[in-house]
């Protein structure tokens, strides 16, 4: 550049790196949350059918013990 010639001033120039440091740190930390927020979602939901899991296994079991109960007594009623 000589010492005639302006610098440009066109506003098509990329802007300051500190400025997009700070923009992509932004996006960063919302792409962030967004994992995290689906994240707590899957683990809510996966939580809610473990618990119907149990609930439905304790049932069954509560049936079985009874079915095994009623076994016992016409065992010991026949001895």
């Amino acid at each position: 550049m000589s010492t005639n010639e302006t610098p440009s001033t066109d506003s098509t120039e990329k802007p300051a790196a500190g400025s997009a440091s700070a923009n992509k740190k932004g996006e960063t930390s919302s792409l962030v949350d967004l994992i995290f927020d689906l994240g707590t979602e899957w683990a809510t939901y996966g939580l809610g059918l473990a618990k119907s899991a149990l609930e439905q296994s304790a049932k069954t079991l509560e049936k079985l013990a009874g079915s095994i109960d009623a076994l016992k007594k016409q065992l010991a009623s026949k001895a």
